[in-house]
C-alpha cells in the first residue's frame, strides 16, 4: 500500500469591519448565518471566547477546526477567519468556493454594520 499525503484545506483571511466587536460577533456568530456561510461544515464548539470569537471543531465536508477571532483595533475590528482540516474531494475547489462565499456574506454584515447598501 502506497502512503498519500491527505488533501488539506487550510485557509486564513482578515476582514476589517467599522464596528465594535460585540456587534460583529451578534451579527456574525447565529446558526443561520454561519449555516449560509459554510453549508455542509458540521459545527461543534470547543472554545466561545465573548467578543473575542468562537473556536470549533468541524465535520461533514472538512474535518479540522475553524474559528473566527475578533480583534478590536482603532475604529473598529478585524475579523480573522482560520479553516484548517482534511477536505476529503478537491480541497483546492472547496477552499475557492468557501473564500468567495466567505467574503461576500461577511461583506454583506460589514456593509450594514457599516451603515452601507449594495
Amino acid at each position: 500500500m502506497r502512503w498519500r499525503p491527505r488533501p488539506v484545506v487550510d485557509i486564513v483571511d482578515e476582514t476589517f469591519i467599522r464596528a465594535e466587536p460585540l456587534a460583529v460577533r451578534s451579527a456574525l456568530v447565529t446558526d443561520e448565518v454561519l449555516d449560509a456561510l459554510w453549508p455542509g461544515l458540521e459545527r461543534e464548539v470547543v472554545q466561545d471566547r465573548g467578543a473575542k470569537g468562537v473556536r470549533w471543531r468541524t465535520g461533514g465536508e472538512v474535518t479540522g477546526r475553524l474559528e473566527i477571532w475578533l480583534e478590536e483595533v482603532a475604529g473598529g475590528t478585524i475579523v480573522h477567519h482560520f479553516v484548517h482540516g482534511e477536505q476529503h474531494g478537491g480541497p483546492r475547489r472547496w477552499a475557492r468556493t468557501h473564500r468567495a462565499r466567505w467574503k461576500g456574506g461577511l461583506h454583506v454584515i460589514k456593509d450594514r454594520l457599516e451603515g452601507r447598501s449594495r
